[in-house]
């Protein structure tokens, strides 16, 4: 029996939100980074410190859930509220339809995405 896609119950949740891809390169061996983005409709919530393994958790940074029925890979950012938060977690929930990631504050400026 196939697992039951559960992508359809995101829908009523989810806003755009910009995921940035990081390419480091060298070119001329000069290092060279490139920033690409998309638009995806996510569901984001504050994850709750509590239930994260505290030994892996910087206390300071906050974290966010985010669900999305597009995939989001681990070392993707994602822009929300005018911050960049690293992927640093993926649940393993594609077969039920949805990507789930745990995405960690940068407290670094905001990347911006190349024209």
């Amino acid at each position: 029996m196939p697992l039951p896609n559960m992508a359809r119950t995101l829908v009523r949740w989810q806003r755009p939100v910009t995921i940035k891809t990081v390419a480091k390169t060298t070119v001329d061996f000069q290092p060279t980074v490139t920033v690409t983005g998309r638009t995806q409709e996510c569901v984001v919530q504050v994850a709750e410190k509590s239930k994260l393994n505290p030994d892996t958790i910087d206390w300071s940074r906050a974290y966010l859930m985010v669900h999305s029925s597009d995939p989001i890979e681990m070392g993707e950012l994602v822009e929300f509220n005018g911050e960049d938060y690293l992927v640093v977690e993926r649940g393993a929930w594609e077969g039920y339809g949805y990507t789930e990631v745990l995405a960690e504050q940068t407290k670094k400026p905001l990347v911006e995405v190349a024209p």
